[in-house]
């Protein structure tokens, strides 16, 4: 069944499309009439609906804060379930909770009442960017001081925990129905970032997905005239990781698009190229829908 997504697939192109509101439906979860495909297609990043809490604890104005968004990748995936494929997206924005790190990766500076030692010393969360990120795009400090811990378990339980479940019963659906689950974990990367490759597959450099499933979709996005590279400079994060298992027959594949093909990264906005971009998007989605993965 499919549920109604709170942003709209047509919204209009306009200069601040981003919500302030409660956030009701911590997922998003869109089913397709008849499950046809063992794929299962999220967006953990392109949340656009901010909490009244955040943005009066945040130093930051909204403008700012949109720039750490995956801007509209949900939308260029909202066609997927009319092919066969379940999506799982995430409403709330990635400066509020990051769905693609571990609950470990907790940052001692921002919550320096964390009990004991920390056990999420990573290099993200040395950077500002752990599940609760101190640091925006830009470098840009998103509060003023330290915050409760409090805060960082609420946000883990009330939004973290419903995401990944969603994603963890779909995957088991598709793995029990057709002895496969594959996860394509879609995302969005800078144009700077990108070294002039539209897409970008990461799969942990082989430990998360099948060598022949990667290569079929890199040949599919190749047929659909992108550009393509493997693992540089995103080999995929925690959700590839968490949910790419080959010797179970569980794959993940992150991919990145780049965000000069449709975006204007500097407002936030969709550009004039974004509706052909979809259309490459859905044409990629269809055809690995209609692949039969037994």
């Amino acid at each position: 069944m499919v549920r109604n997504n709170p942003i709209s697939p047509d919204v209009a192109m306009d200069s601040s499309p981003a919500i302030i509101a409660r956030i009701d439906q911590p997922v998003i979860v869109r089913r397709p009439e008849e499950r046809t495909s063992p794929i299962l297609a999220a967006s953990p990043h392109s949340g656009r609906i901010y909490p009244p809490d955040l943005l009066a604890q945040s130093s930051l104005p909204l403008a700012l804060l949109r720039r750490s968004e995956d801007a509209y990748v949900d939308t260029l995936i909202a066609a997927a379930p009319d092919f066969g494929i379940a999506t799982v997206t995430a409403p709330f924005p990635r400066v509020f909770i990051d769905p693609n790190r571990s609950t470990r990766e907790l940052d001692t500076v921002l919550f320096p009442d964390l009990p004991g030692p920390s056990a999420g010393a990573t290099p993200h969360v040395q950077a500002g960017l752990g599940v609760i990120p101190r640091m925006s795009a830009g470098g840009r400090p998103l509060y003023d001081g330290p915050l409760n811990v409090a805060e960082a378990r609420q946000r883990i339980a009330d939004y973290y925990r419903p995401y990944h479940g969603a994603i963890d019963v779909d995957l088991k659906a598709s793995h029990d129905v057709f002895g496969i689950a594959i996860l394509l974990d879609f995302h969005s990367m800078p144009a700077i970032a990108a070294g002039g490759v539209d897409i970008v597959l990461g799969d942990r450099h082989g430990s998360a997905c099948d060598p022949a499933i990667m290569a079929h979709v890199e040949a599919v996005f190749r047929d659909q005239g992108f550009l393509v590279r493997r693992n540089r400079p995103y080999a995929g994060g925690y959700t590839t990781a968490c949910y790419g298992k080959p010797g179970q027959n569980r794959h993940a594949i992150q991919i990145e698009i780049n965000r000069g093909l449709y975006l204007n990264e500097e407002q936030v906005t969709r550009s004039g190229t974004f509706p052909a971009t979809r259309e490459k998007v859905e044409a990629v989605l269809r055809a690995l829908a209609e692949e039969s993965w037994t």
